[in-house]
């Protein structure tokens, strides 16, 4: 299926409200067919309306984002939900919603989640500029595929006792200790009980690479490859296992300029 994307927006803050308004209009592969101040007055027209997706906000009086979600009609539309507050993602992502947008919102983020938007529907644009060539390409990997783009930006890990969410953009490195794992940011770390395995496995692909049983490095913090060791743009020096410096020098090697 072809066509444009029919969006919606249900936002009761002016600012944020022109701010969609704006994204939506510099993508030609978008249309806008409705804004709404409030979630009760949405819940009574959207249904008629058939948007493709609505950019719902979570904190609104009388009815919230949540409840909202909670009431409409199935099957619901695709859903990016937008917020100030990252601690409502849980709870929108148990409702089946297909992204969600932190405030304050840029125009590449909100690219990548008209992309998961057109992933779920179905809806390919075939003009010549796209929402998903407006987007960084993503490096191949050693066999030559494009890895398919993480669901989203961040997980969440627990940490004494808490839920915290960490954003893949602000992962240095990954440390495996035993059924830990040590997880290296720009300024701390935190220590969370999960396996190196399984950790692997919420990790976008094309950002991070396995340098060793022991390590996970993000590639954007490789400063220097020197011999059979990383640096890090923290100064961490990680030595490359044996198994792993093929691949690892087949990665570093894409991004050479000679």
């Amino acid at each position: 299926m072809t066509g444009l994307l029919r969006c919606a927006i249900i936002e009761d803050e002016p600012l944020a409200q022109e701010l969609l308004e704006k994204y939506i209009r510099r993508v030609s592969s978008l249309e806008l067919i409705a804004t709404f101040d409030d979630a009760i007055a949405a819940f009574d027209q959207l249904p008629v309306l058939h948007p493709d997706v609505i950019f719902l906000d979570i904190n609104m009086p009388e009815m919230s984002g949540i409840e909202l979600l909670r009431v409409y009609p199935a099957p619901h539309p695709a859903v990016v939900m937008t917020t100030a507050n990252p601690n409502h993602a849980l709870d929108g992502f148990d409702l089946g919603v297909t992204d969600y947008l932190l405030k304050p919102i840029t125009f590449d983020r909100f690219l990548k989640s008209v992309g998961r938007v057109r992933e779920k529907t179905g809806k390919q644009t075939t003009r010549a500029t796209t929402v998903m060539e407006a987007l960084p390409t993503p490096a191949t990997d050693a066999t030559g595929t494009i890895p398919s783009l993480s669901f989203t930006d961040f997980i969440y890990l627990k940490t004494d006792k808490k839920l915290e969410q960490i954003r893949f953009d602000e992962i240095v490195f990954v440390e495996a200790l035993g059924d830990y794992v040590k997880v290296f940011l720009m300024d701390r770390y935190v220590v969370t009980h999960l396996t190196m395995t399984k950790l692997a496995e919420s990790l976008p692909p094309d950002r991070f690479l396995r340098i060793n049983r022991s390590y996970i490095v993000q590639l954007r913090y490789i400063k220097t490859l020197d011999g059979n060791s990383v640096i890090t743009s923290t100064g961490h020096d990680l030595t490359i296992g044996p198994n792993y410096r093929d691949s690892v020098k087949e990665r570093i090697r894409q991004w050479l300029i000679t």
